[in-house]
């Protein structure tokens, strides 16, 4: 049996195998069926999706950033707030907020015989996330994270430090509160 992942948008992927140019073999995901497919993950592979439904293969990761800092996060940003939608990804040592603003109210009056979970769904399902916070680990003893936002200006368009290191608690309460409001682009 094939390796598969359905995204979150609704894709399939195959993970198929091919040769190398040096020599060896290659895995890689493809939403095409047809083709070499792998029947087994490769030894030290896991399946990765991005917040945005990119589907990969990568060596497996060291958890640096525990179960119980990444809930505190998630439980304060599971319900959409002001018309966004978001979503963490942990990378090595950063934890980063994602955000998708994109409102999908002009298909209501083409939604009409769909219920209200049935429009989240789909709204889910073609939102597009870009990356505003990100906390990173700093001090792995004390578990301290440092703030960051990302900045939209045009001269800049990178990250900015928007405080000083403490615990993903004292983050999470001090920070999380901005997100979709006009409050998070005065935090320098």
């Amino acid at each position: 049996m094939a390796v598969t992942h359905t995204s979150r948008t609704g894709k399939t992927y195959y993970l198929h195998t091919g040769p190398k140019r040096g020599g060896g073999v290659q895995h890689f995901f493809s939403t095409n069926s047809a083709g070499s497919l792998a029947e087994q993950l490769p030894e030290g592979f896991e399946v990765y999706e991005s917040v945005n439904g990119q589907v990969y293969l990568r060596r497996q990761q060291l958890k640096l950033i525990r179960d119980d800092e990444l809930n505190c996060i998630a439980r304060c940003i599971e319900k959409p707030r002001s018309g966004h939608r978001y979503k963490t990804e942990v990378r090595g040592n950063i934890l980063t907020v994602y955000e998708s603003s994109a409102g999908f109210g002009w298909l209501d009056p083409h939604l009409m015989p769909l219920s209200k979970r049935e429009q989240e769904a789909i709204a889910e399902q073609f939102a597009h996330y870009q990356p505003v916070l990100r906390f990173i680990l700093v001090d792995a003893q004390r578990r301290l994270f440092a703030p960051e936002r990302f900045c939209f200006r045009g001269s800049v368009d990178d990250w900015i430090s928007v405080g000083r290191a403490e615990t993903i608690e004292k983050l999470a309460s001090n920070y999380l509160k901005h997100l979709g409001r006009d409050s998070m682009y005065e935090l320098f």
